[in-house]
């Protein structure tokens, strides 16, 4: 049986490390980078640039171009809200919707029961605790946007008791988005009504 070249092989493992690729698509990648030299160097390039021209927002946690990024210092933003989400995915489909107009908060990732609590998993509860209480003064609700899984929920209830313990008011993403739903799927009128009915 033939075997595929090792240094292929390590290029298909090192693509499985990647969001909702298996096995076999991995491999796929891997032979297709192989096959095409060009695409190989626009990759290859198009890597080193994020990781040395791109920079994480030191108020948001969103990754962005300039820190603070173009959110945290607009002018016409309202400083009162403040919607948390797990992902940059989230924050982009949100605001492609036009509907909210306020700050961020990005977590960092989603959170999952089976690997211990949220900081563990490198979730940025800590800092989101020291941004409530540095902006409680201006802050008038904090909006939580996590998608609505089964996990999601006992997340959602972390960031609800964070923003309680700084004596905020807080609400959550209302109808529209089914439980089991992710934001980053969601078309924007269902994100539209998911933010003018949160509760």
């Amino acid at each position: 049986m033939a075997t595929i070249p090792q240094k292929v092989q390590d290029l298909a493992d090192a693509l499985r490390h990647l969001p909702q690729i298996g096995p076999r698509q991995a491999l796929r990648l891997s032979l297709a980078l192989f096959r095409n030299p060009g695409m190989r160097q626009r990759i290859a390039s198009a890597l080193d640039a994020v990781g040395e021209e791109t920079l994480i927002c030191e108020r948001c946690f969103r990754i962005t171009d300039t820190n603070p990024c173009d959110i945290c210092t607009a002018n016409k933003r309202d400083l009162t809200r403040l919607l948390v989400v797990e992902e940059d995915t989230d924050l982009a489909q949100i605001e492609s919707t036009g509907a909210y107009h306020g700050l961020y908060f990005v977590l960092g990732g989603r959170f999952s029961t089976k690997q211990g609590p949220a900081e563990d998993q490198g979730l940025r509860m800590p800092e989101l605790r020291k941004r409530l209480e540095a902006d409680k003064e201006t802050l008038e609700e904090v909006i939580v946007g996590i998608n609505p899984t089964i996990e999601g929920e006992a997340l959602i209830r972390d960031v609800l008791r964070l923003a309680k313990d700084a004596g905020l008011a807080a609400s959550r993403l209302g109808r529209g988005l089914p439980t089991g739903g992710e934001i980053e799927y969601a078309d924007e009128e269902t994100l539209r009504s998911a933010l003018e009915h949160r509760t």
